[in-house]
């Protein structure tokens, strides 16, 4: 019989004993510090029909997703926890009392090429706060408490939660006409921490975008000063777009309750390079750094739908 050499897929993580204890007791806390803020916990498959699963999928994502047939049946790998508790929502409804707040920690897949600090297998942990209709933009405060209190059990003390919102940057585009290139501008500068600025305006003059407007959007993305100052800059800036306005107002609102919650102001700081990525994100939106170890990335991410 031939031998067969005992490894482990590349991307697969498994830890030794000890790793295993202090990974353990990681996860308690994050979980009991989800529990003192009332949220629910939920557990979904981790095999989903491909149907449900890939219904919002698409480019990057699709190429990623670990997917099989057994028998007739088309299924996939979850790849994250936000699709599977959205089928989940739908489907109980009319059994949820909103806003409905679960967390959940849980494995997804994605089988995108291995290298440090990127697992094929890693955990997630979520929380979601579900509204029927509108949310209070207090929620949108709440959940820098969550990651604050998370932070600080774990031990870390020199980090900071990054914070921006959505529609200001959208508002800033459509005053700038650049509207049509919205999405594709938001993935290139959200990624100026990883590549420099050199890079971003290099990637926004192949999109066909005039000097001046790009020098305009960096010039926005890099109002510096303390929050209020940045509050005030975004207003003196005078963009009369409805999007615009808005956001200002509903960044004004976030920062007026995360202190009420006492986060402590070297804690948190508004970003306005903060994009995440996606064009469905149409609010608040949060990254979370190791101020020591930056080249690490956003360590804890989040964003309103």
């Amino acid at each position: 019989m031939k031998k067969v050499e005992p490894r482990t897929l590349p991307g697969f993580m498994e830890l030794l004993p000890q790793e295993q204890i202090y990974f353990e007791q990681m996860k308690q806390k994050i979980e009991e510090t989800y529990q003192k803020f009332g949220f629910l916990p939920l557990d979904t498959p981790i095999i989903e029909s491909s149907e449900v699963l890939l219904a919002k999928a698409g480019g990057e994502t699709e190429k990623q997703i670990y997917r099989f047939e057994k028998g007739d049946t088309d299924l996939s790998l979850r790849f994250d926890l936000t699709v599977p508790l959205a089928k989940y929502v739908a489907k109980n409804y009319g059994n949820l009392s909103f806003p409905f707040r679960r967390y959940q920690i849980g494995k997804v897949y994605r089988g995108e090429r291995a290298q440090k600090g990127r697992y094929r297998e890693f955990y997630q942990c979520d929380i979601d706060i579900i509204g029927d209709e509108t949310l209070s933009p207090l929620n949108d405060a709440e959940l820098p408490s969550v990651i604050y209190t998370i932070f600080k059990e774990l031990g870390f003390d020199d980090f900071t939660i990054c914070i921006n919102n959505r529609k200001i940057l959208n508002g800033l585009f459509e005053s700038l006409e650049q509207k049509e290139n919205a999405s594709e501008i938001l993935r290139i500068i959200d990624k100026i921490e990883k590549i420099g600025k050199d890079a971003v305006i290099d990637s926004l003059k192949k999109l066909g975008i005039e000097k001046d407007a790009i020098n305009k959007i960096l010039e926005f993305i890099t109002i510096d000063g303390q929050t209020d100052e940045k509050l005030q800059k975004l207003e003196n800036l005078k963009i009369q777009n409805q999007n615009y306005q808005e956001g200002v107002e509903e960044l004004e609102k976030i920062v007026k309750y995360i202190r009420i919650f006492n986060i402590p102001e070297k804690n948190f700081k508004i970003d306005l390079s903060i994009a995440r990525g996606l064009d469905y994100y149409t609010g608040t939106v949060y990254e979370t750094f190791l101020n020591k170890h930056r080249e690490i990335g956003s360590i804890c991410s989040g964003r309103k739908i």
